[in-house]
């Protein structure tokens, strides 16, 4: 394989049989690929709704074991093939061939057959309930996704707009997606797999891309706030803040916004930290929630700065078999940015250590790293491989671009701080997500006092870029944050 993805043209929609190709198209860029998507004034918002219409009718009849079986068949196929789209599934997403599959290995484990079987008898004990009223206690009840739903997606990590294109369908929403400029590929191809695994999906599926919040597309925007029963949206707070406000109250509105990956370790007591760490790092570029960002790390001064150097030679190591893309102007001027401040801070004599490819630190496991002094000149984009940081929480600036900031801490009590500081040093409060976690064992205090600080989720630290379909998502039910629930009651 090609370190990077070769360019390519891509189809941004997939719609229901019956809906006529779009008259006029526009294009954009996302990744190594030209995006071409249904132009604004193609008008065809009445036409697509109704095929949805259609379609939920068609869909609400069938059993839910039957529709989770069909959408597991669909990823079994996707998976079993994956090299048929994997070149444009990595140009689109902006990644190395190498790193997209992967990810998408990885990812794919959540969306067999036997994995969404679990999920849906997880969040109900009664999966019946999703296809009629059950009895429960002194009462039947009902759980149903909303007949219309839309779901917006965000970034460019390829797999998240499909796992949630799965979700809504195992709840029996027909849904319009829109995947984030990079996932589009990924999107559009495991729609045209699930339509072909049961009759009842092909029409409740909907693909499309388009800017979102670009004023062409408002009033398509605002008409499907307005007609569908839910909304849900990942993104930036901006972008969220942009849907909440043009969203009717009648629409049921489930917002998921960025967040932020940690991980504490213990290098003593767990076996291959670095190693681990780094894959977690390297995962997706960094670009998901579920890649930690910085490492508090139980370790005196002296032990910090020799794992550092290994994390360093281990991120090293995945530049050569799971390669990363080469950044935007944007990433790379945020890179060049990052270590210039930092390498300054070192040179000043402030407790920081920076090991990186430009900066020429030590890769060795052992030995001592070389001295930082002024920021090095620019590299080409294809250079900047991986940034490991040794400094104060306060110093923490969340970038990706496999960037792992390391933190000492005396205990957890300092993780606890840390974290603490963190949230007063971001911008935005509560985007704490996942804490992973190698080594130390959680006891029920310190998992907690990790929960009152909004951490959602706490996880071993290998098992943290690719949650199990049934994980809590953003503190909530993956499916139940889905569903309406009704209650029948009779006399006594």
């Amino acid at each position: 394989m090609t370190r990077f993805a070769e360019p390519q043209t891509l189809d941004g929609w997939s719609w229901p049989p019956g809906v006529p190709p779009p008259v006029a198209l526009a294009e954009t860029r996302a990744g190594a690929a030209t995006i071409r998507y249904p132009d604004a004034r193609a008008g065809t918002a009445d036409t697509l709704l109704d095929a949805l219409r259609a379609g939920s009718r068609a869909l609400a009849a069938v059993p839910v074991r039957e529709v989770a079986a069909a959408l597991g068949a669909a990823a079994v196929r996707m998976t079993e093939r994956l090299d048929d789209n994997l070149a444009a599934v990595a140009a689109n997403a902006g990644l190395s061939p190498e790193s997209t599959r992967a990810a998408l290995a990885g990812m794919a484990d959540s969306w067999t057959p036997s994995a969404l079987a679990k999920l849906v008898r997880e969040e109900f004990p009664a999966p019946e309930a999703l296809d009629g009223f059950v009895p429960s206690g002194s009462r039947s009840i009902r759980a149903a996704g909303h007949p219309l739903a839309l779901h917006l997606g965000s970034g460019s990590v390829p797999g998240v707009t499909a796992t949630s294109l799965i979700r809504a369908l195992l709840v029996k929403s027909a849904v319009l997606v829109k995947p984030g400029a990079g996932d589009v590929a990924l999107t559009v191809r495991f729609a045209k797999l699930a339509r072909a695994a049961h009759p009842a999906l092909a029409s409740a599926i909907a693909v499309q891309y388009w800017p979102g919040g670009h004023r062409d597309w408002d009033g398509w925007e605002r008409a499907m706030f307005r007609e569908v029963g839910q909304v849900v949206v990942y993104g930036s707070d901006e972008a969220i803040e942009s849907v909440r406000a043009r969203t009717p109250a009648r629409t049921n509105l489930v917002e998921h916004p960025h967040r932020i990956g940690v991980a504490i370790v213990d290098p003593a007591r767990a076996s291959a930290s670095a190693e681990t760490a780094a894959k977690a790092v390297a995962l997706f570029d960094q670009r998901g929630c579920v890649n930690p960002q910085l490492f508090f790390l139980l370790a005196a001064p002296a032990e910090a700065t020799r794992w550092c150097g290994e994390l360093a030679g281990e991120l090293e190591k995945l530049s050569r078999t799971l390669p990363p893309a080469a950044p935007t102007s944007g990433e790379a001027s945020a890179v060049h940015q990052t270590r210039g401040r930092l390498a300054l801070k070192a040179a000043a004599g402030e407790a920081v250590r920076l090991w990186s490819p430009a900066h020429g630190e030590s890769l060795s496991r052992t030995g001592p790293p070389a001295h930082v002094g002024a920021p090095a000149p620019a590299e080409p984009p294809e250079a900047l491989g991986w940034t490991v940081a040794l400094a104060r929480v306060e110093d923490f600036v969340p970038g990706g671009a496999r960037t792992a900031w390391v933190v000492p801490a005396s205990g957890p009590e300092a993780c606890l701080a840390g974290l603490a500081t963190l949230l007063d040093v971001l911008p935005t409060a509560g985007v704490l997500q996942t804490v992973g976690v190698a080594g130390p064992s959680l006891g029920d205090a310190f998992a907690e006092a990790l929960f009152d600080l909004g951490v959602a989720r706490m996880v071993p630290l290998d098992r943290m870029p690719f949650p199990e379909a049934e994980w809590l998502h953003d503190g909530r039910r993956p499916l139940g944050e889905l569903v309406r629930w009704g209650e029948r009651r009779e006399d006594a």
